[in-house]
């Protein structure tokens, strides 16, 4: 029977531990850590990289991309040494495959935001109307390459419990829309930023912690959480792809006390912390 997501920090640490005490004394030099990362923890990371590197003398080299993607790259031999992933599904199915060396660990939370441009009046209220209006454009990220796309999906499915049909006529507009690229006023622009600012979209559902970076870029941009009807409550795992101390080091800081207020610092939610919490608020 599969353990509470609650429990599996505590329990995979005490594993970490474990494993860093019996590989401590081999008198181990500073290494080089290799993550591969969603790209919604960039914050997290690079927070992290800096924390690594003053107290444990850890250098970590990070790529970043879709979860799913990242997973693909790892079954088809690529070798990092730790991957963070948007969801625990990716890095479980690699546990499965035999590549990791301690179970994996459920590290952060997350929550989806609806974003919109402020005029459009959009609220939880008028959310389902107002993403079932015809010519209304719902963007999101593609499902399978990247959790975010898979959470959002997962909302269409909870929309289509509430009205049938709803579903697939949500899902048409976001993969009608999955290949739509806008030009980035500014080499810095994101990706979402610049649909925004072009108009080539009217909604994005998406991780509230990407929304402050996203509001400062368009301004005019406005947010809340989906109802909690609605909710797929994202998970973040970790697979530890290799028992190099510094790796196994890196991933007890980012499960200490240290490590979670990074987390939350970047808004996300730290394990076990409140779920209700909207970070930009």
């Amino acid at each position: 029977m599969a353990r509470p997501l609650d429990k599996l920090p505590t329990l995979a640490a005490a594993a970490l531990v474990a494993i860093v005490s019996a590989t401590a004394a081999n008198g181990a030099q500073p290494q080089t850590v290799e993550i591969y990362s969603a790209g919604s923890l960039r914050g997290v990371v690079g927070n992290l990289t800096n924390e690594a590197a003053t107290a444990l003398g850890i250098e970590v080299k990070s790529t970043f991309g879709g979860s799913g993607s990242l997973r693909e790259r790892i079954e088809n031999g690529e070798k990092p040494d730790l991957f963070m992933s948007a969801d625990v599904g990716s890095p479980r199915k690699l546990q499965a495959e035999g590549r990791t060396v301690v179970p994996v660990i459920a590290f952060a939370r997350n929550r989806m935001c609806v974003v919109s441009p402020r005029a459009a009046g959009l609220t939880a209220a008028n959310l389902i109307d107002h993403m079932l209006e015809k010519g209304v454009r719902v963007k999101t990220s593609t499902p399978i390459a990247d959790p975010s796309g898979d959470y959002a999906w997962a909302i269409f499915d909870r929309i289509e419990q509430l009205r049938p049909g709803s579903g697939a006529i949500l899902k048409g507009k976001a993969q009608a829309l999955m290949s739509v690229k806008a030009t980035p006023a500014t080499p810095t622009q994101s990706a979402a930023a610049a649909l925004f600012a072009s108009h080539q979209i009217d909604m994005t559902l998406t991780y509230c912690s990407g929304f402050p970076a996203l509001q400062k870029e368009v301004p005019d941009l406005t947010s809340f959480p989906v109802p909690p009807q609605l909710d797929p409550h994202p998970v973040y795992g970790m697979a530890v792809l290799s028992d190099k101390p510094g790796v196994l080091r890196l991933a007890l800081l980012l499960m200490s006390e240290r490590g979670q207020a990074i987390i939350a610092k970047n808004g996300l939610l730290a394990m076990g912390g409140a779920q209700d919490a909207h970070p930009h608020e």
